[in-house]
C-alpha cells in the first residue's frame, strides 16, 4: 500500500503558528499526494507556494487543520521520525562554504545520526547512491563553489536523495536555471517519483508543469493583486486552491487568465 502525504482542512499564516499576524495566508487547503506521484504546485507570487510547503515539511504548524504522513500527524513526530518521511529543498540555497559536493550530500544524513555522529556504512551507501543517481560521482571532490547553477542544484537534490525520505518536498527547484538544467532537474525528480518517492514541487514554469506532473494543484489569492493593492499578496484574503486536476484540465486559458490576470494571449506563451 502506497503512503501518503496529507494536508486536512489547514489554514495557517506566515508565522505558521509561532508568531500569528492574525491573517491566513492560506485557508481551506485540503490536498493529498502519494508515493509514486509528482504534483505541482503553481500561481502567483504571494499565493503562498513556499508557505504550503513548510507547512507540509512540518517546519511551520498551521493555524488549523493538520498534516499526516502515513496516518500519522506530523507535529507529533520527533524530528528524526519527521526526516524519514520528508526531505524540504528551500528557495534559497546560498552557501559560502567550499564544501565538496560529496561532504554537501552527506549533510542530508545529519538528520538521521546527529552533527557529531560518525559516519556509518549505510551513511556511505546512501550518499554513493545519491551521486549515483543525480550523475554526480565524477564531480563528488570538487567543491561546489566551482559549479554551475544547474550542477548545484542537482548537489542539493541529491543531498535530499541521501536523507532517504519518502516525500520530497522542493520550492521552486528550476529558478534561475536555463532551460536545459530545468529540464535536467524534472527529469531527475520524475526519476525518483516513478521509483517510489513522492513529491511535492512548487514550479513556475507552467510548461514544465504540464509536462511532468501527474497532477497540479493552482492556488489562487483571496483577491487579484491589482485590487488588493499589494503584490505580495499579504494584503488580500487568504489563498486557497482554486483548481486540482491532471495538467490537461487545470493549465487551461480560462483558469490561468482568471488566476494570473492575465489576457488570453500571455497565457498562451505561458504554457506553450
Amino acid at each position: 500500500m502506497k503512503g501518503r502525504l496529507e494536508l486536512r482542512s489547514i489554514s495557517t499564516d506566515y508565522g505558521g503558528g509561532q508568531s500569528h499576524s492574525g491573517r491566513p495566508v492560506l485557508s481551506g487547503i485540503d490536498l493529498s499526494v502519494e508515493e509514486g506521484e509528482l504534483l505541482v504546485l503553481a500561481g502567483p507570487n504571494g499565493s503562498g507556494k513556499t508557505t504550503l510547503l513548510k507547512t507540509a515539511a512540518g517546519l511551520l504548524a498551521p493555524l488549523e487543520g493538520r498534516v499526516e504522513i502515513h496516518g500519522r500527524e506530523i507535529h507529533k513526530l520527533k524530528p528524526r521520525e519527521r526526516a524519514a518521511f520528508t526531505a524540504f529543498l528551500f528557495q534559497v540555497r546560498d552557501n559560502p562554504w567550499p564544501f565538496t559536493v560529496r561532504e554537501t550530500i552527506a549533510q542530508g544524513r545529519f538528520v538521521r545520526r546527529g552533527w557529531l555522529g560518525a559516519e556509518t556504512r549505510a551513511d556511505r551507501e546512501a550518499i554513493n547512491f545519491a551521486l549515483e543517481k543525480a550523475e554526480l560521482m565524477a564531480l563528488a571532490e570538487r567543491p561546489i563553489t566551482e559549479l554551475s547553477g544547474g550542477e548545484l542544484q542537482r548537489v542539493y537534490i541529491a543531498r535530499s536523495i541521501a536523507q532517504g525520505a519518502a516525500f520530497l518536498l522542493l520550492d521552486e527547484p528550476e529558478n534561475n536555471l536555463d532551460p536545459k538544467y530545468a529540464y535536467m532537474i524534472l527529469s531527475l525528480i520524475e526519476t525518483l517519483v516513478r521509483e517510489g518517492r513522492g513529491a511535492i514541487v512548487s514550479l513556475h514554469d507552467l510548461r514544465l508543469a504540464a509536462r511532468f506532473a501527474h497532477r497540479v494543484a493552482l492556488l489562487s489569492p483571496g483577491g487579484t493583486p491589482a485590487a488588493s493593492g499589494c503584490m505580495d499578496g499579504r494584503g488580500s484574503s487568504p489563498a486557497t486552491i482554486s483548481a486540482i486536476g491532471p495538467p490537461a484540465e487545470v493549465l487551461t486559458e480560462e483558469t490561468l487568465s482568471r488566476v494570473f490576470d492575465l489576457p488570453p494571449e500571455l497565457v498562451r506563451s505561458m504554457v506553450l
